[in-house]
């Protein structure tokens, strides 16, 4: 990654805004253009206690659901190599509820998010029928699915296939605490925490440096391509960055790849995350923490940010909506000045 400073002044004073304004104690952006790094911005610290380290290019961030497009990439090296199809049923792998309830839910339906279902504490129940509106991200049952149809945890899959032949050191489910760790602030006033769990690839504990979250966007920017070798086939990575969300679905409604939030059409649901300027083709993850990966094949470009605010929802002083839209206009906005 050759690092080439532009101004990005706008978008930078913009994110330094929204730390304060979400109440988050460190920050991080990072965009990249025809492959080499063009602007690069650090700022706070892992958390606001007295002799808080700084945030810098070491920083590990819990990047929330961001971490769906990785349990997504793993599903989709499981299609593509046979081991798993869109069609099959939910009920072909969680046999313990009811089949009535599951109906003809599949594959496709919960990595689009549209499988209509509540389940909590292993109850299930019916909200609306698959396929004909959103409701939130489940990446736990995908990544049962792929351990079953595969044998292989989500984990496992992207060690062997990315993070290994990549040379990754900064992107791990993380099992235990260390100094590059960035804690989560819940609310003003609150002591930080750091979100621990298990390796397998399904819980919330991914943390992702600024830089290898580039490269995550960026390997999908180029279809597998990295250093000049082939780390993943072009068609996993088409599978996952163009659309899957069922043909039956209102046009009104975001679609979807393997999680990812696509631009295809202007919709009018109330959620959108994707700017208004982010031009046709461009997809977009963002999680909780306020952590984003934006990749603009138009322009060959990735855009990520790094928050690690969990009070970003209960906040009644911060639109996390109107921020996520502004930040892509903002790249739209400085891209095109290179």
């Amino acid at each position: 990654m050759k690092a080439e400073q532009r101004s990005f002044q706008d978008l930078t004073k913009y994110t330094e805004k929204m730390k304060e304004k979400m109440h988050a104690s460190g920050a991080a952006l990072l965009i990249m253009k025809d492959n080499e790094v063009v602007h690069e911005w650090y700022s706070g610290t892992r958390h606001f206690e007295r002799g808080a380290r700084k945030i810098d290019h070491h920083s590990q961030f819990n990047v929330y659901s961001t971490r769906v497009t990785y349990v997504g990439l793993a599903a989709a090296l499981a299609v593509y190599e046979g081991y798993l199809n869109l069609d099959d049923k939910l009920s072909d792998y969680f046999r313990k509820w009811d089949k009535r309830i599951l109906g003809e839910t599949t594959v496709r339906h919960l990595i689009t998010r549209c499988i209509g279902l509540k389940i909590k504490n292993d109850i299930i129940q019916r909200v609306f029928d698959s396929g004909t509106s959103i409701e939130g991200k489940r990446p736990d049952l995908l990544a049962e699915i792929v351990e079953q149809a595969t044998g292989r945890t989500v984990n496992e899959i992207l060690s062997e296939r990315v993070f290994e032949p990549l040379g990754w050191k900064s992107t791990e489910w993380a099992t235990e605490g260390k100094s590059t760790l960035v804690c989560d602030i819940h609310s003003p006033g609150t002591h930080p925490s750091i979100r621990m769990g298990s390796d397998i690839g399904d819980e919330r504990n991914l943390f992702v440096s600024s830089r290898e979250l580039a490269l995550w966007g960026s390997l999908h920017l180029n279809k597998g391509l990295m250093g000049g070798k082939q780390i993943l086939p072009e068609g996993v990575i088409n599978l996952a960055t163009t659309i899957q969300s069922p043909k039956g679905l209102d046009q009104t409604l975001p679609r979807f790849g393997f999680f990812w939030w696509l631009k295809d059409h202007q919709v009018s649901w109330e959620y959108n995350e994707l700017g208004t300027e982010l031009p046709e083709g461009s997809y977009q993850i963002l999680g909780a923490s306020g952590c984003s990966c934006l990749v603009i094949p138009r322009y060959n470009a990735v855009a990520v940010r790094m928050y690690n605010s969990l009070y970003t929802y209960e906040n009644k002083n911060f639109d996390y909506i109107q921020d996520i839209q502004t930040f892509g206009n903002l790249v739209v906005k400085e891209i095109k000045l290179i």
